[in-house]
């Protein structure tokens, strides 16, 4: 298992109590509005800055459309599941 600093797990202990919050907040998935919510999804990945204490950058998802999300990247940034970097500020447009 690999090893997380302190700092790290304080911010994931911080985590777990934001996503208890949405997914009480959203019982139903914001996606296909069918399902129930299990999975807390972040628009902007932490890989492209976002942050993932930031209320709004995380949505409810059921298991299969989180899955959907992350196996279909340009549908889903289609549909505005998923954020480019360049689109971290709500610019939708490319950087030149």
């Amino acid at each position: 298992m690999r090893f997380r600093s302190k700092k790290m797990e304080a911010k994931y202990r911080q985590r777990r109590v934001l996503v208890v919050k949405i997914l009480d907040e959203f019982p139903i998935c914001q996606r296909c509005s069918w399902k129930r919510s299990t999975d807390v999804h972040e628009v902007l990945s932490r890989a492209r800055g976002g942050d993932i204490l930031d209320r709004d950058n995380c949505v409810a998802l059921c298991r299969d459309c989180h899955n959907f999300v992350t196996t279909h990247p340009k549908l889903a940034a289609d549909e505005g599941w998923l954020r480019h970097s360049w689109d971290k500020y709500g610019d939708e447009s490319r950087p030149e």
